[in-house]
Formats: C-alpha cells, sequence, structure tokens
C-alpha cells in the first residue's frame, strides 16, 4: 500500500473527521432539545367553541364537599367590569375572580401586525381568585379606589376574603394583596389561574423548526429552576413551594412572583389537542388560623429585562440567556448603549460584534502564535514519522519531546478558542432571545432581526467567509485532513440558515474580523522573513 493509500488512515485525519462528526452530532441534539417539534406535524389546534365540546382543561384536584361555604362562592350574580386603559395596555377588571381580561398591548403587534392579546380565546381571565377544587370563580364586590388601584370583597361561608389590586402601567405589573379573615377550619385555600392559548410553531429552516417556542419556567423547591417546552409532549405535573411560575413565548409571557407567608404549589396542564394551556396556583390552607396574608406581584407584557427588573430583581431569571446569563446582561446593556447611540439594531450590533472581538483580540494573538510555532516544526515532526514509522511509542515519545524541547504546546490553538465559548454563547443567546430585536429593521432585506434572512444571503455569506478563513489559517494538517475541513463552511451555513438574522449579521461581521485579522497577521509574517533575508 502506497503514501497516499496510509494518509487518509492518518491519526490527525481520523481526528478531522471525529471532529466534524462531533460538530454535527453535538449540534443534532442540540436541536432536539432547544426544538422538539422538529420534523414533525404540529398538531392541530382545537377552536375556542371545540375545546370546550371535547372538555377543557380541568384542576385535577377533586372539588371538596364545602356545604354551606360554597353557596356565596356559587351565588349567580351578575358580572361587572372596570376598564383600565394606559399608553402600554388596556384590559377589563371582571368582578368574576377579580380577573384581568381582554388584555391587549398597544406597542407590540404580532408579525402579521395583529394586536397581542393574553389568553383571548380563555374561558377565564389572567390571574382569576377561586376555590382550591371549585372550577367557578369567586364573584367580588369591587371598589375603585383610583384609575390604577382596586379593592374587591368576597365571602365563603363565614370567610371573608379582601383583595387589592394595585396596576404599574409603565411595567405592565400588578402587585396582589388578599386578607383573608374568619377563616374556617373547612376551607381548602385559594387558587390563581394563569390560562395561555397555544401557538402554532412552523418550520423555518433545512436543519431546524422555529427558533420561537413557547415555554413554561418555574422556580420552586428553595431554589431550583426548570424549564419545559411546551410544543411537543402532554404536560401535566405538580411543582411544590413555588416562587416564581410563567408561561408564555419567546417574546412576550405571563408570570406570577410569590411574596406569601403561605408558600403555593403550581399545577401545570398542556395538551397539544387543545387550545389552551393551564398554569394554576394554589395556596392550601386547611386547618390554617383565623387570619392569612396572601401577597404576590404578576406580569403580562414583553420580556424586557429593564422592565422585569423593575417588577422585581428576581424576576428576569423567566428571561433563557443560558448558562452564561450573567455575561449575557452585560453583553445586553452595551448593546442597548450603542443603540442610543446609532438609532439602529443592526448597526448596533455590528459594534457590539467589533468590541467582542477586540477584547478577545489577545486570545486570538495567543493562539495564532501557537499555529505559528507548530507549522514551524512540521518538517521535524514529518521526519520522526518517516524514521519511526514503524514503531508507534517511539514516534510518540519522540514527539512529545520535540515539543517540549520546543515549546509548543499541541493544544494551544484550540485552548484560546475555549476560552471564547463562554462570550460566544452569552451573546448568541442575547440576541436570540432579546424583545429589543422584536421587529427591528436592519436595510435593505432584512426587515426583522429576530427572523430568518428571507433570503439566505445572511448565512450564504457567513458560509463563504468562513471558507475564506478556512484557507487563510496557518494549518499543520495534511491534504486528507483538509480535505475533510471542507466540509465544515457548508455544515455552519446549514446550521445558520433558520437562525434570527441577528445571529447571521453577528456571526458574519465576527468572521469577517477574523479574515481581516488573519489577513495582518499573514502580511506580517511576510514583512518578517523579508527583512530577514535583507540582513543575511
Amino acid at each position: 500500500m502506497d503514501d497516499k493509500e496510509k494518509n487518509f488512515l492518518d491519526p490527525r485525519t481520523l481526528l478531522a473527521v471525529g471532529l466534524v462528526a462531533v460538530v454535527w452530532f453535538g449540534w443534532q441534539s442540540y436541536l432536539s432539545k432547544k426544538y422538539p417539534d422538529l420534523g414533525k406535524t404540529p398538531a392541530p389546534v382545537v377552536a375556542s367553541g371545540e375545546a370546550a365540546a371535547a372538555g377543557a382543561l380541568k384542576p385535577a384536584t377533586a372539588e371538596p364537599n364545602l356545604g354551606a361555604a360554597t353557596i356565596a362562592a356559587k351565588a349567580v350574580v351578575p358580572e361587572t367590569h372596570f376598564a383600565v386603559d394606559s399608553a402600554e395596555a388596556g384590559f377589563q377588571l371582571s368582578s368574576q375572580g377579580m380577573a384581568i381580561q381582554a388584555l391587549q398591548l398597544k406597542k407590540f403587534t404580532h408579525r402579521d401586525q395583529k394586536p397581542i392579546q393574553f389568553a383571548p380565546e380563555s374561558k377565564s381571565g389572567l390571574f382569576e381568585v377561586g376555590v382550591l377544587g371549585q372550577s367557578a370563580p369567586l364573584v367580588f364586590q369591587i371598589e375603585k379606589k383610583t384609575e390604577t388601584e382596586f379593592v374587591g370583597h368576597a365571602q365563603v361561608g363565614a370567610t371573608l376574603l379582601e383583595q387589592k389590586i394595585t396596576y404599574d402601567p409603565k411595567n405592565y405589573a400588578f402587585n396582589h394583596e388578599i386578607a383573608l379573615d374568619h377563616v374556617d377550619p373547612s376551607f381548602p385555600g385559594l387558587t390563581v389561574r394563569v390560562p395561555e392559548t397555544r401557538q402554532v410553531t412552523k418550520s423555518s429552516g433545512f436543519m431546524m423548526g422555529s427558533y420561537e417556542h413557547q415555554e413554561f419556567y418555574v422556580n420552586h423547591a428553595g431554589d431550583k429552576s426548570e424549564r419545559l417546552n411546551l410544543t411537543k409532549d402532554k404536560v401535566d405535573q405538580n411543582f411544590a413551594d413555588v416562587s416564581i411560575a410563567s408561561v408564555g413565548s419567546q417574546y412576550f409571557a405571563t408570570a406570577v412572583l410569590d411574596k406569601s407567608e403561605v408558600v403555593p404549589s403550581v399545577q401545570l396542564q398542556s395538551d397539544p389537542g387543545t387550545a389552551d394551556l393551564s398554569m394554576l396556583l394554589q395556596y392550601k390552607l386547611a386547618n390554617s388560623r383565623s387570619q392569612v396574608h396572601l401577597h404576590f406581584k404578576t406580569f403580562a407584557g414583553p420580556k424586557a429585562h429593564d422592565v422585569l427588573l423593575q417588577v422585581d430583581p428576581e424576576l428576569p431569571a423567566i428571561l433563557d440567556f443560558g448558562y452564561f446569563s450573567a455575561i449575557g446582561k452585560v453583553l445586553l446593556t452595551v448593546l442597548k448603549s450603542f443603540n442610543g447611540f446609532f438609532g439602529n439594531w443592526g448597526v448596533s450590533i455590528i459594534f457590539l460584534t467589533l468590541v467582542v472581538r477586540l477584547l478577545v483580540l489577545p486570545v486570538n494573538i495567543a493562539s495564532y502564535k501557537s499555529m505559528k510555532r507548530m507549522q514551524k516544526i512540521q518538517p521535524m515532526m514529518q521526519s520522526l514519522r518517516e524514521r519511526h514509522k514503524e514503531d508507534p511509542a517511539t514516534l510518540q515519545r519522540e514527539t512529545m519531546a520535540l515539543m517540549k524541547r520546543e515549546k509548543v504546546n499541541p493544544v494551544g490553538g484550540c485552548l484560546p478558542m475555549l476560552l471564547q465559548m463562554p462570550i460566544f454563547f452569552a451573546l448568541f443567546s442575547v440576541l436570540g432571545h432579546s424583545i429589543e430585536l422584536y421587529q427591528a429593521p436592519f436595510f435593505g432585506w432584512i426587515s426583522d432581526l429576530s427572523l430568518k434572512d428571507p433570503f439566505f444571503i445572511l448565512p450564504a455569506l457567513v458560509g463563504i467567509i468562513f471558507f475564506i478563513q478556512q484557507k487563510i489559517t496557518p494549518t499543520t494538517m495534511d491534504p486528507a485532513q483538509a480535505k475533510v475541513m471542507q466540509f465544515m463552511p457548508l455544515l455552519f451555513s446549514f446550521m445558520m440558515i433558520g437562525l434570527p438574522s441577528g445571529l447571521n449579521l453577528y456571526t458574519f461581521v465576527s468572521t469577517l474580523f477574523g479574515v481581516a485579522q488573519q489577513r495582518f497577521f499573514m502580511r506580517d509574517r511576510h514583512a518578517a522573513g523579508v527583512v530577514s533575508i535583507a540582513k543575511t
């Protein structure tokens, strides 16, 4: 067998093949978790009328026998409404459970320009208060104190309830305080219902489903956080000792943040075959003392970090900025500062990318120097391979000795790249989940940085510039390995097809900067060679 045939089975070639395989299967694993509906036909959404006929989601808790205590709660009383209007949102406060009904955002619309409403097809309103185990809400007599403050009274048997709701229009938030007096020992407790209308996601790329998704977030059992994607499986779960619970889409959500002396549990019910989701907070008060005070904050609006922070310092946890959220928040602050100056989110992404590349420039320089040293000793390594091709153990020992003598670290080129990964993933999450980029135009064909490129121009440019970078980067690979790695730009382009334009713009600018950096280093290397020749 000649050398050319042996070349492809060289360990470094196999390492390159393995690296490509790891990237491919790692990406597929990431997609299967992030987009569980990938490759599947979306479940048909049942219209609200059909859902009622088929049977809406009901709390799993059986209705207890409260005797006379249920009479006041189930009394047929005409429903009354109080209209509330602000520059941010408009809604109606119902006497049925003091629920928020017909809440519509005024500064945001869906991509089809239709208004954004919360649970528009649900039979129950947002944050509807009821008796634990009962399907009907409590009936309140409401008094309007100010334009944003309301007090409601209800009675269940001997138990008296007073709920005070204060609306914060700028932050899309409500403050709820419920005082219970003369609590009957048999009184089971209260519920707070948070309905949500199911979204049907559509495939948006060759390799991945829609980047947008619908999820449930909960912080419970001390400080344990969980996120559930609600687009795939039927869910019927209970979570104890809940402090924060949220359900919503990638950019908008409803949330409850509890501050009560009685810690609630949460029941989540989600069935892909129905139009509605149901999140039910349960405050169990059986055998409680005669006076109980409940306090919780609620939110229904855009998932903007600054807005959530104003509601409560703990509420930004519902944002999914990944494992490196601390870095992501800093990058988002810088991005917003640039936008305040340029007035264009696309231009702001470009300048943020340049800042990030400049910050990691020393690391990139170290990586280049390591590759350059590896390139320098390649003739000596080739000589060792020829002399010890029949003795792998000796070859390995002599190779390590050569690297030690020449002060070459075999992973020196990869280590700096690994150090950059936290910044990359943090920025990746920020650009993919920030409401600031929602429907934000760049220029030309990019009318929404939160959507994929409609003509796939940016993903194609990413593949081209990545190919150029690969060609000009100093390498120690033999021709067979280089051929294997030539597939990486194509694979990378396919990965970018379904991602938002903002992410593609960042990747393109970052890679373009890398190419310019490599050209500078190459020019510097050639200049050094000329100087060396001149001196001799």
